[in-house]
C-alpha cells in the first residue's frame, strides 16, 4: 500500500510540474514579443534557448505520463499552480 500511495504522489508531482512548465512557456513566449528590435542577439538567444529546453521538458513529462499511464486533464491543479498559471 505504501507503494501505491508514493506513486500517486510522485505522478501528482509530476502533472503539477508539468503544468507549471506549460505556463511558464507562456511567460517567456510574452516576454519574447517585448523585446525590442535592436536587442543585442546574445538576449534573443538566452530567451529562445529558454523556450526550447522548456519544449524538451515538456516532451519528456508527456514520455513519462505516456509510460505511467498518467492524464493531465485527470489532475486537480495546486492553488500555487493556479495562481501561477492565470
Amino acid at each position: 500500500m505504501e507503494g501505491k500511495r508514493k506513486e500517486r504522489a510522485f505522478l501528482w508531482l509530476q502533472g503539477q510540474d508539468y503544468f507549471f512548465v506549460r505556463a511558464c512557456v507562456r511567460f517567456i513566449a510574452s516576454i519574447l514579443v517585448k523585446v525590442p528590435k535592436d536587442a543585442e542577439e546574445a538576449d534573443i538567444d538566452t530567451i529562445l534557448g529558454g523556450l526550447c529546453s522548456l519544449e524538451e521538458e515538456i516532451s519528456w513529462f508527456r514520455g513519462e505520463a505516456s509510460t505511467w499511464g498518467l492524464q493531465f486533464d485527470q489532475i486537480p491543479l495546486q492553488i500555487a499552480n493556479i495562481n501561477y498559471c492565470r
